[in-house]
């Protein structure tokens, strides 16, 4: 059983998730195999990844503690550009959840409500909530999140509205959607991303299965209608 539970570990490692269709027999050694799985539980526990299970595929998901397999600040600085500072770390950071809460903010039963997004609406939706969000609201933000939203607000009004190159803001939500994309969580029709950007069934497995519980619906939705006219 070990040899088997390792087979998956490894497989996980090297595509991030496994399929019923195209690795059937490793897809049924983890679904029908109770001590496979209680090994591999035992590897979530000291590796710090969380194994999802969805109907017909399993995916590979690091935990944030995850020291070796997840991002960390510098490696999203020098993704960005080669003299980003750390406030822009943060603020890619604050884009992507951003760009999730726009495929995914929804209050029904399915929370996705968003097929696809252009960038210059991702861009627009942006500059909206930077400009709403009073100073109760950031003190809010960080005082029940962490989220210095106002050093994040300042980086963002310091990009160039319009413009080419790597300080504008269409630049930094370019960055955010090349790194989904890179984790095969978002893709581009055609390769244009000023057209649409769509989700990847991946992400929304993850979204609908795991990240999306009922329990933190109702938290990741605050934390982005703070500053909202409809935001009690």
């Amino acid at each position: 059983m070990l040899e088997e539970a390792l087979r998956i570990y490894k497989k996980l490692l090297e595509q991030g998730e496994i399929r019923k269709g195209q690795d059937k027999e490793l897809f049924e050694h983890y679904t029908e195999n109770l001590e496979v799985r209680e090994i591999l539980a035992s590897f979530e526990r000291e590796l710090d990844f969380k194994i999802v299970e969805v109907p017909r595929t399993i995916y590979f998901v690091p935990n944030i503690e995850n020291k070796i397999l997840s991002f960390s600040l510098r490696e999203l600085r020098e993704t960005i550009k080669p003299d980003a500072k750390l406030i822009d770390s943060f603020l890619i950071c604050y884009i992507i959840m951003f760009i999730l809460y726009l495929f995914y903010g929804g209050k029904n039963t399915d929370p996705k409500q968003a097929e696809f997004l252009q960038l210059k609406d991702i861009v627009q939706a942006l500059d909206d909530k930077f400009s709403k969000v009073d100073e109760d609201a950031k003190r809010l933000l960080e005082e029940d999140y962490s989220i210095n939203f106002q050093n994040i607000t300042d980086e963002w009004h310091a990009k160039q509205v319009d413009g080419v190159g790597r300080n504008t803001r269409k630049y930094m939500v370019k960055k955010a959607c090349d790194i989904l994309e890179k984790e095969k969580l978002v893709f581009y029709p055609n390769g244009e991303k000023d057209i649409e950007i769509r989700p990847e069934e991946k992400l929304d497995n993850l979204m609908r299965y795991y990240y999306l519980l009922e329990d933190r619906i109702k938290e990741i939705n605050q934390i982005f209608m703070i500053g909202d006219d409809n935001n009690a």
